[in-house]
C-alpha cells in the first residue's frame, strides 16, 4: 500500500515514460506529415473519434469500478480478520477454564498454544495469498518498486509458522495442500479435546466454533479473489481500446487545429499526448488494482495487519516482549 498523500514524480514517470514516448512519436509523425509533407488527407472528422473516446471512457470506467470493488472487498475481509482474531482470543481466554483434570497453569498453556496457532494461521494465509499466479503482473513497475526499494520479500511459509506452532505441528501442517485450512482444523480439534475434559460447556464451545467458521469464511473469500482473476476479456480489451484511441486521436486533432489556424497545428502534439496519457493512466489504475495480493505497491498491507494482530493477541496473553509495528519504507507499507 502506498502511504504518501501523493505519488512521487519518480513513481509516475516509472510506469508512464514508455507509453508517453510512443504517444509523442506518433503524434509528431502525424503532425509532420500533415503540415510539412502536405498529407492533408490524414485529417479525419473529429466527431467519430470523440464518440470513440466516450465509449472507451465508459468501458475503462466500468473496469476501474470493478477493480476497485475487488481491492476494497479484500481490505474489508482483512479488517474482518482483525476483528474476528481479537474476538477469538478474548473467548479463548475467558471461556476456557481449569477443570478437575486440568489445573490453572495447564489451561493457561493451552490458551497460549491456541492463540499462537491463530497467529500462525494469519501468517500462513498471508503468505499463501502472495504466491504468484500466472495472470498477475510479473515485469511491472509497481511490483519492481517493492522489490528494489523495500526489504520486503514473501517469507518462507514453514519458517514463518514454525515460530508459532507447538512441537512438530509446523512440519506436519506445512505438508498439507492448504496449510491455513488445516491450522484452523487443528484449532477445532484442540477445542474439542478441551471440551471433553470439562474446560468449557457446550454453549461456549459452539460460540468458539462459530468464530472458527467465520475465519474459514474470510479465508475462502480471500482465496476467491486470489484464485479467480479479473475477467481477461474486460482487462485485455480495455487496454486495446485505449491504444486504438491514442492511435487515431492525432488524425482528428490535426484537422481541428488547422481549422482554427495553421499556426495551431503543432499544438496537436501536446494535446494528443496529454489526452492519450490521461486515458492510459485511467486504464493503468484499474489494471493495477485488480489483484490486491500480488506484491505490488497497491497490495493490501497484510504484513502490517498480521503484525498488528500479533501485537494485540500477545498483549492479551499478558506478554510484554512483543514485536514492534511495521512502518512504511519509501512510503510503501506491505
Amino acid at each position: 500500500m502506498y502511504t504518501a498523500r501523493n505519488l512521487s514524480p519518480a513513481v509516475i514517470l516509472r510506469f508512464a515514460w514508455k507509453p508517453q514516448l510512443a504517444f509523442l512519436a506518433h503524434a509528431t509523425l502525424v503532425t509532420f506529415l500533415f503540415e510539412v509533407a502536405g498529407f492533408t488527407f490524414l485529417a479525419l472528422p473529429f466527431v467519430p473519434i470523440s464518440l470513440l473516446g466516450t465509449a472507451v471512457a465508459f468501458y475503462v470506467g466500468f473496469k476501474n469500478n470493478s477493480s476497485y470493488e475487488r481491492l476494497w472487498e479484500a481490505r474489508k475481509l482483512w479488517g474482518a480478520i482483525v476483528n474476528y482474531s481479537r474476538a477469538f482470543t478474548v473467548l479463548v481466554l475467558d471461556y476456557l477454564q481449569a477443570s478437575a483434570s486440568i489445573d490453572n497453569d495447564t489451561i493457561q498453556e493451552h490458551r497460549r498454544v491456541l492463540v499462537y496457532r491463530h497467529i500462525a494461521w494469519i501468517n500462513a494465509l498471508r503468505i499463501q495469498l502472495r504466491q504468484r499466479r500466472v495472470w498477475e503482473h510479473k515485469e511491472d513497475p509497481f511490483v519492481n518498486i517493492v522489490a528494489e526499494q523495500t526489504p520486503f520479500v514473501n517469507q518462507n511459509l514453514l519458517d514463518e509458522i514454525r515460530q508459532f506452532l507447538h512441537g512438530h505441528e509446523a512440519e506436519r501442517l506445512y505438508n498439507k495442500a492448504n496449510t491455513a485450512t488445516h491450522i484452523l482444523r487443528q484449532q477445532s480439534e484442540h477445542l474439542q479435546r478441551l471440551a471433553a475434559q470439562g474446560c468449557t460447556d457446550s454453549f461456549k464451545q459452539v460460540e468458539l466454533g462459530r468464530l472458527l467458521t467465520e475465519l474459514y469464511n474470510q479465508q475462502g473469500a480471500c482465496e476467491r479473489i486470489k484464485t479467480y482473476p479479473f475477467p481477461r476479456q474486460y482487462a485485455i480489451f480495455s487496454e486495446l481500446f485505449v491504444w486504438i484511441l491514442a492511435l487515431v486521436l492525432p488524425f482528428g486533432l490535426v484537422g481541428e487545429m488547422a481549422r482554427i489556424d495553421h499556426n495551431f497545428v503543432w499544438l496537436t502534439i501536446p494535446m494528443s499526448v496529454l489526452i492519450s496519457w490521461i486515458f492510459y493512466v485511467m486504464e493503468v489504475v484499474g489494471d493495477r488494482s485488480e489483484n490486491p495480493f500480488e506484491n505490488s505497491i497497491n497490495d493490501i498491507p497484510m504484513t502490517a495487519i498480521c503484525r498488528t494482530i500479533e501485537i494485540d493477541l500477545r498483549e492479551m496473553l499478558g506478554e510484554k516482549d512483543v514485536p514492534g509495528k511495521i512502518y512504511p519504507v519509501e512510503n510503501i507499507l506491505m
